[in-house]
């Protein structure tokens, strides 16, 4: 019973005549705001490569390749063409490609993807990023093989994989313009 029937059954019970004229106040359901987010351009740079230690021969030369994959199945392989870059221990492959992640894939504010170092044959286990706040800021990561890891498991100094890869995720809206890379790589969705 509502506060206001409770009031009319007691005026009733009472005997005494009435004239209500009152309006319910209407129901409106509650309503989430959701700030619409523009679409922005965003842009994911692969730096560079580094091979300190390969845990094998030190004056072995190492072809490799760097995959990068995102959630709904699309890959781009560096170097292009099928290529692979060679490289010793010690040694560090400036890359400097610039990816642009299609619109389609940002899904709130946020984009994941998948970067996979195969250096001769051996595939390192790879790194998944989850980039959170994209119109907020721009961000580097370094993806890099678990030296602890490998120790914990009982491998040598020497023989312990040592290898990385630098990554930036970047957008228009926190880029000055000539951080914008014209020879950007557009991917398809």
């Amino acid at each position: 019973m509502t506060p206001t029937t409770l009031l009319l059954t007691l005026i009733a019970a009472a005997g005494m005549s009435f004239s209500v004229h009152a309006e319910e106040p209407a129901y409106e359901p509650a309503t989430q705001v959701i700030k619409e987010v523009k679409p922005f351009r965003t842009f994911l740079t692969v730096q560079k490569y580094n091979l300190e230690n390969s845990g094998k021969a030190q004056d072995k030369v190492f072809n490799t390749k760097i995959e990068i994959a995102f959630p709904n199945g699309a890959k781009v392989t560096l170097p292009e063409g099928g290529h692979r870059w060679p490289i010793s221990n010690g040694q560090s492959q400036e890359i400097n490609r610039t990816l642009e992640i299609p619109w389609a894939f940002v899904q709130s504010d946020s984009t994941k993807f998948t970067v996979s170092i195969t250096r001769s044959g051996v595939t390192i286990a790879p790194c998944e990023f989850s980039v959170e706040q994209l119109s907020q800021f721009n961000r580097g990561y370094i993806c890099r093989t678990d030296a602890a890891v490998q120790a914990e498991q009982g491998a040598p100094q020497e023989k312990i994989i040592r290898e990385s890869v630098h990554v930036r995720v970047f957008t228009d809206r926190n880029a000055t313009p000539n951080e914008i890379p014209k020879d950007a790589i557009a991917l398809r969705n």
